[in-house]
């Protein structure tokens, strides 16, 4: 519960430093005639629930925090769709479920002997790659009143590394250690989303699934694929 109430709280604090620009003149921000065309940079954080197509694995997460800062352009091609695309970054941080320890080729696996010291892993991962979205307003108004889309994010992992912290009770400190990740580089996901400026704490929420395997088990070559649901504040 403590871990989930500090997510929330990484992700209000990221959401207060959005931001926006467009390109566009003066009159047409002041509602003389809807923006057809603009340049938004931004910020958006969330929570993720997720869905792991094999939970005995050592990698298995059931939630995790979820950071984009995307520079797209926005084009309104009729008075209800609108056409989103650019560059985005992305940063997640998932807690590992099981408790695990590392192998000779950089794997994880399971603890099977007896111990005391208890282990909490982390995986963090960083991907830069291009979104398309494609958006549906009910309302022509630029205020999102409501909106429903489907995206694509094709990104590549500019950094993926596995934090393995073990406390010893014996110890004066804690034994720290960092491990390549065996995530798979590439990332194609697919997403669906909800959003409104209504709804009140939460802003948006996207279903998304990955169509390439999210890492093969070094040890096994088990391909394992990722699915799940962020709730945007």
């Amino acid at each position: 519960m403590k871990r989930i109430v500090i997510i929330l709280a990484l992700a209000l604090f990221a959401c207060s430093l959005h931001a926006q620009t467009d390109t566009l003149p003066d009159t047409a921000r002041c509602g003389q005639s809807p923006r057809q065309f603009s340049i938004n940079l931004g910020v958006s954080a969330g929570a993720s629930l997720l869905f792991p197509t094999n939970d005995q694995s050592p990698y298995y997460s059931r939630y995790g925090f979820t950071l984009h800062i995307p520079l797209v352009a926005q084009w309104r091609f009729a008075p209800h769709w609108r056409l989103i695309s650019g560059l985005r970054y992305d940063f997640s941080w998932l807690p590992l479920y099981y408790n695990v320890e590392s192998t000779a080729d950089q794997g994880l696996a399971f603890r099977t002997e007896p111990t005391v010291a208890t282990h909490h892993n982390h995986l963090f991962t960083s991907h830069v790659g291009i979104p398309v979205e494609v958006e549906w307003r009910p309302w022509t108004s630029d205020k999102n009143i409501l909106s429903l889309s489907v995206d694509l994010f094709a990104g590549y992992a500019v950094n993926q590394s596995i934090i393995l912290k073990e406390q010893t009770p014996s110890s004066a400190g804690d034994a720290v250690s960092r491990l390549k990740s065996p995530l798979q580089p590439w990332k194609v996901e697919v997403g669906f989303n909800v959003s409104s400026s209504l709804i009140g704490l939460i802003h948006g929420i996207r279903l998304f699934t990955n169509l390439l395997p999210t890492y093969v088990d070094p040890t096994t070559g088990s391909k394992i694929y990722s699915s799940g649901i962020t709730m945007y504040l």
